[in-house]
């Protein structure tokens, strides 16, 4: 059966996250400076329209993550003969994934709530607890990369240097995870990247399977 048109629009929604990452990031105006307890609640509202838009980023990247762990899975467990293992560990990563950016967009709303009735001390508070969320992301970007990059180099339903980059990020996702630099650096620069890529690949890939499964008169039409 060939794949419906939701279907065809799952794995694109993974370039749709990456492009989210990249504006929420920069449209936020939280911090003064690039460290916990730096919020301003007049850097916030001085900057409200732009900091809306970075929540908006946040929502629909979560939405967006939701609709490409099914995709991932659909992917891995082509491959899968038998138990479904390594699609079941990257669908529930990506899950996590959202899930995590879900708690940052909330802790954001809260502290710019605090930042309208100017209560600095709440903002101060808040941006602490908002800027240590991206360590339940850290985790489940971490578990999906390693799943993704292991489950594609075992199932061979990814390119092998894919797999492989995608396991090297998962290790430093890990490291960084943990406080270990460099690595949560890096695998937070190159996130979008990685889901851009792995949108197109996926999409490559499904395609190129709805086609092999369709008799030669359709394929020729």
């Amino acid at each position: 059966m060939p794949p419906s048109t939701f279907e065809k629009i799952l794995p694109w929604t993974g370039a749709v996250a990456g492009v989210c990452w990249v504006a929420q990031d920069a449209l936020q105006k939280v911090y003064t400076v690039d460290k916990p307890g730096a919020a301003s609640a007049a850097l916030i509202n001085d900057n409200m329209a732009l900091n809306i838009g970075s929540l908006a980023g946040r929502v629909l990247m979560g939405i967006a993550l939701l609709c490409f762990a099914a995709a991932i899975r659909n992917l891995l467990r082509s491959g899968e003969a038998r138990e479904a293992t390594y699609s079941s560990v990257a669908y529930g990563a990506f899950v996590t994934v959202a899930a995590a950016v879900g708690q940052m967009a909330m802790w954001q709303w809260i502290m710019f709530g605090a930042a309208e009735d100017k209560n600095a001390e709440a903002v101060k508070v808040l941006g602490y607890a908002q800027y240590a969320g991206w360590m339940g992301m850290g985790i489940g970007v971490a578990a999906g990369f390693l799943a993704v990059g292991l489950g594609g180099l075992s199932t061979a339903t990814l390119p092998r240097w894919f797999a492989i980059a995608s396991v090297v990020l998962g290790v430093l996702e890990t490291l960084g995870a943990c406080h270990i630099p460099p690595g949560g650096l890096v695998a937070y620069v190159l996130l979008p990247l990685w889901l851009v890529g792995a949108a197109i690949i996926v999409a490559r890939r499904q395609k190129a399977a709805a086609v092999a499964g369709m008799p030669d008169h359709l394929i020729a039409a």
